[in-house]
C-alpha cells in the first residue's frame, strides 16, 4: 500500500499540486525524535496546524473514505493544544486550537463534533459549519470534569463531574480520621436547556472496602481528599438506564436511571458475575471507556492494566465480553493487545466501529491502532515519537472515527509564496477540484481562467502557468458535481512569473 501511495505522490508531485507533508513508514528516526518531540507541520495559505504521522502498520482495511480520525492532542512539548481531523490517509482536514478533546456524535438528526473547551468551562457541539450551537455546563455547583460527554437518543447530554466534599456529607462509610473526599458522578443535562435531569453520586453506591488504593494520611484534609472513584464514561441504554466507569473501584456498573440504584456490578472486588473465561473477562485494571453493543448482550472496555494501587495486570488491550445477565455470567470474546506490548497508565480508548473494526487510542502513548473484529492488527500509527511514549510528551484522551461532512462558514484561504499558489480550505470535506482565474482581465471584464486542479490533501500547490500575464488572483473551490462551494480572497503578484527550472525538469 505505501508503494502504491508514494506513485501517488510522485504523481501529484510531476503536477505541481501537493503542499502536505506525507506520512512516513517504519521511520526509526521519526521514532527517536529527529522530526522533533512533537511532529507537526505548517501551512502557507492557513494558520492550521497539520501532524506529521509514522505508520508502523498500513492496511487498505483501515482506509474508509468516509470515515475521519478524531484526533486531539496536548502535552507537555505542545505548546498549542488542539483537535485534528484527519482523512483516511493521515492528512490534515480540520484543525481548532480552542478545544482539547472531541469526537463526532449526533443530536437530533445532526452530526456534532463534541468537544471540551480549552478553559474546561464547557463542552461544546460544534456543527458542520463549525460553529459552537450548543454549550454544556455542569450542574448543582460541582466542577466539570473532562472525562466524557454523551450525547443521548433522550435529547439529554451526559457529563462527569467531581468535588471535594465533607465525608459527613455523604452516605459513604469512611475509616475513621477521613473527613473528606473526591467526590464524582454523573450529570445527565438537557441539551436546549441546560436543565439537570438526573444526578448519581458514586459515593452512595460502593463502600470503602471496595477501593484498592488508600494511604493513612489521605482525606484529613481538603488537598489530600482521596480519588476513590474516578468516573471516566457514561452511556445510557434504551432502557433509560446507565453503563458508569469507575476506575479506581476497577469497576463497570450499570444503574437504574429512575432511582440510581446499582442492578449489577462487573469487574473489582465488588463483581456481581461469574468469570468464565478464568479471570480474563473481570481481571481489567485502571479501565476506560465502556460501551453496550448488541443491546447488552455485549460490552467493550479498554483495560489500562494499571492503576494506582493494584499490581501492573498488562499489557494494555481493548476487550468486548459477551454477557449473560439472566445467569450472571461474562466470557472474553475477543482482545485487542496494543502494539509493542505498550502499557497505557491513564486515558485511553476503545471503539468498535460498524463493519467490526476495532480502533484504540492510547492516551499518554503517542499512537492509536486499528484491528479487524478478530484481532488482527492492521494499522499502527504513532503521531509522536515512541522513545517518549507514556512520558507526557504528546498525549491525547480518546481517539476516534466518525463520518463527517462539512462546510465552513469561512472562506477557502490562498497565499503566494516564490510565484506558486497555495490554496487550502480548514474543515471542507467536499472540495473536489480548485479552479485559478484572474480578476477582471477578459476582454469584458471577464475573469480569465487559468486552469483547475485535483485537491490534494489539505494544502494544494498550483504553479502559475505560463499563460499569467498579471492582474489579482483568486481560486474557487468546486464539488464533484462542479458546483462552486467558495471562492479565495483575491492576491496580487508584484510581476509576471518566470518558468521554474523544477518545472521544466519534471
Amino acid at each position: 500500500m505505501r508503494c502504491k501511495g508514494l506513485l501517488s505522490l510522485v504523481a501529484l508531485l510531476a503536477s505541481g499540486s501537493i503542499a502536505d507533508i506525507a506520512p512516513l513508514y517504519r521511520s526509526r528516526p521519526y521514532d527517536i525524535g529527529a522530526y522533533d518531540r512533537w511532529p507537526h507541520q505548517l501551512y502557507h495559505s492557513s494558520s492550521a496546524i497539520g501532524p506529521i504521522l509514522n505508520y508502523h502498520d498500513n492496511s487498505e482495511e483501515c482506509m474508509d473514505d468516509a470515515l475521519y480520525t478524531v484526533v486531539p492532542y496536548w502535552g507537555k512539548q505542545v505548546n498549542i493544544p488542539g483537535v485534528m481531523l484527519l482523512d483516511s490517509e493521515g492528512y490534515l482536514v480540520w484543525h481548532n486550537t480552542g478545544y482539547v478533546t472531541g469526537d463526532i456524535q449526533s443530536f437530533g438528526g445532526e452530526d456534532y463534533i463534541v468537544a471540551l473547551a480549552m478553559d474546561s468551562t464547557h463542552y461544546a457541539l460544534i456543527n458542520t459549519r463549525y460553529e459552537e450551537v450548543y454549550q454544556i455546563r455542569v450542574g448543582n455547583g460541582w466542577n466539570l470534569d473532562a472525562h466524557e460527554l454523551t450525547l443521548t437518543s433522550f435529547g439529554t447530554a451526559l457529563i462527569v463531574f467531581n468535588g471535594v466534599v465533607p465525608v459527613n456529607e455523604t452516605s459513604f462509610n469512611a475509616p475513621e480520621g477521613v473527613e473528606f473526599l473526591f467526590e464524582s458522578g454523573i450529570q445527565e443535562v438537557d441539551i436546549k436547556t441546560g436543565e439537570v435531569v438526573f444526578e448519581w453520586r458514586a459515593s452512595d453506591h460502593f463502600t470503602f472496602e471496595e477501593f484498592f488504593h488508600f494511604q493513612p494520611s489521605d482525606g484529613r484534609t481538603e488537598t489530600t481528599a482521596p480519588d476513590l472513584f474516578h468516573v471516566n464514561s457514561i452511556e445510557k441504554d434504551k432502557l433509560g438506564n446507565f453503563l458508569i466507569s469507575c476506575r479506581m473501584m476497577g469497576s463497570i456498573v450499570y444503574v437504574d436511571g429512575r432511582t440510581g440504584a446499582v442492578i449489577w456490578k462487573l469487574g473489582g472486588k465488588g463483581n456481581m458475575f461469574k468469570d468464565l473465561s478464568g479471570g480474563a473477562a473481570v481481571g481489567f485494571n485502571g479501565q476506560h471507556h465502556a460501551r453496550f453493543h448488541d443491546g447488552w448482550q455485549r460490552i467493550s472496555i479498554f483495560d489500562n492494566g494499571n492503576c494506582p494501587g493494584r499490581p501492573v495486570t498488562g499489557p494494555t488491550r481493548g476487550i468486548a465480553l459477551l454477557l449473560d445477565t439472566e445467569n450472571m455470567t461474562v466470557e472474553l470474546e475477543h482482545e485487542y493487545i496494543s502494539p509493542n506490548h505498550a502499557l497505557t497508565d491513564n486515558s485511553g480508548s476503545m471503539q468498535i466501529l460498524d463493519n467490526g473494526n476495532v480502533v484504540l487510542g492510547f492516551g499518554p502513548n503517542a499512537n492509536w491502532a486499528e484491528y479487524s473484529s478478530n484481532g488482527t492488527l492492521l494499522c499502527n500509527v504513532h503521531m509522536g515519537p515512541e522513545t517518549w511514549f507514556n512520558s507526557g510528551e504528546i498525549r491525547s484522551y480518546r481517539i476516534s472515527k466518525g463520518a463527517w461532512v462539512a462546510q465552513p462558514q469561512t472562506d477557502p484561504e490562498i497565499a503566494v509564496v516564490d510565484d506558486r499558489v497555495y490554496v487550502s480550505w480548514n474543515g471542507a470535506t467536499e472540495v473536489s477540484t480548485w479552479v485559478l482565474k484572474v480578476v477582471g482581465e477578459g476582454a469584458e471584464g471577464d475573469d480569465v481562467y487559468l486552469g483547475e486542479y485535483p485537491k490534494s490533501h489539505f494544502e494544494t500547490e498550483i504553479s502559475i502557468p505560463s499563460s499569467y500575464t498579471g492582474g489579482d488572483l483568486f481560486v474557487n473551490a468546486l464539488d464533484r458535481a462542479g458546483r462552486t462551494l467558495g471562492s479565495t480572497r483575491a492576491v496580487q503578484l508584484a510581476q509576471k512569473s518566470r518558468p521554474r527550472l523544477i518545472d521544466q525538469q519534471i
